[in-house]
């Protein structure tokens, strides 16, 4: 018995090294989805992105870049620097001027979109991590 013991209590700490230290961020669930594209006078493109936390535990988003992709064409980034809190169970809206990429077309209608988003989040203090999501739907360009 007295054998067993030290090996065992050495495969335990290997595991516990290993494993105990991870942080989750692959799975916390997080969601953007484009809620709303508004045309401005001046030409300029505002989306509404709508962030849902449907875990129990709050998060934190530093800041946030979002590849938007229209009926099959990539048209801009939108980048959202404002931090977001994300209490459990709840969504929050915020909003980003389109950055249009060189050659993009122009949005109008009804259009299909993939939204590719990059959440930077505060962890502890100091330390962050990326989190990638994507989405897809349909919205209508007012």
């Amino acid at each position: 018995m007295k054998k067993l013991f030290l090996p065992l209590l050495l495969a335990l700490g290997v595991i516990t090294l290993f494993n105990g230290c991870s942080s989750g961020m692959d799975r916390i669930g997080l969601q953007v989805q484009l809620a709303k594209l508004e045309r401005k006078a001046d030409g300029t493109i505002l989306a509404s992105l709508l962030f849902s936390n449907p875990s129990v535990g709050a998060f934190n988003v530093v800041s946030s870049t979002h590849i938007l992709v229209v009926n099959g064409h990539p048209v801009g980034v939108l980048d959202v620097g404002v931090p977001l809190g994300l209490p459990a169970q709840t969504t929050a809206l915020a909003t980003a001027t389109l950055k249009r990429t060189a050659g993009a077309g122009e949005i109008s209608g009804t259009v299909s979109y993939q939204l590719t988003s990059t959440l930077l989040m505060s962890i502890y203090d100091d330390k962050t991590e990326r989190y990638k999501t994507s989405s897809a739907g349909t919205v209508v360009v007012q």
